[in-house]
């Protein structure tokens, strides 16, 4: 195993749910008190908007390839058994990890830029937490230039140490890393 945190922390609880409705009050419940922004320990403020609940949640509703919260929210709330219409990715691990994934927001063990397997997303969060057969979440952050540069997640999941080698690849960014002086 790839050790990035010599003490890592317990991996938060996994979000219950039995309902699509449920899901998304979790969803909400994990954003209390940051107010859809979180100040990373790596510097970055990332904005969060609920429509990233999809992605993170990993919640499909085919054929629809792509879903807004305005179109969906009424449907969402009033799906108070099971799932509905709606489908979880990654055998809902996504959905059940959300607790996960803003903890790596929040407090990232490693940031990488400049992944060479990252197409849409910036950079590359990584967090090691002290479970089994999960010890790191990885979370895709990204900006969105039309919109400012925002920073917003992509996605987030939980990783395997196997795994782990090609989500930190390209230049770590955090934490910072002394340089060497210039000359010498």
């Amino acid at each position: 195993m790839i050790v990035i945190n010599p003490n890592p922390p317990i991996r938060p609880a996994c979000c219950p749910f039995d309902n699509m409705a449920e899901l998304y009050a979790r969803f909400d419940s994990l954003l209390v008190g940051v107010e859809w922004r979180i100040s990373s320990s790596c510097g970055h403020e990332v904005l969060l908007f609920d429509h990233h609940f999809f992605h993170l949640a990993s919640v499909t509703r085919p054929p629809e390839l792509v879903l807004s919260m305005p179109g969906e929210r009424a449907e969402i709330l009033s799906t108070v058994v099971g799932m509905g219409r709606y489908q979880l990715g990654h055998g809902g691990s996504r959905a059940r990890n959300l607790p996960s994934a803003m903890e790596t927001i929040k407090y990232p063990d490693e940031v990488w830029v400049n992944n060479p397997i990252v197409d849409t997303a910036k950079w590359v969060y990584v967090k090691q937490f002290d479970s089994k057969p999960y010890p790191y979440t990885i979370a895709l952050i990204g900006e969105r230039p039309v919109e400012g540069g925002i920073i917003v997640p992509f996605s987030s999941f939980p990783c395997k140490s196997k795994d782990l080698r090609k989500w930190r690849q390209g230049v770590c960014i955090h934490p910072k890393q002394i340089q060497p002086p210039e000359g010498g």
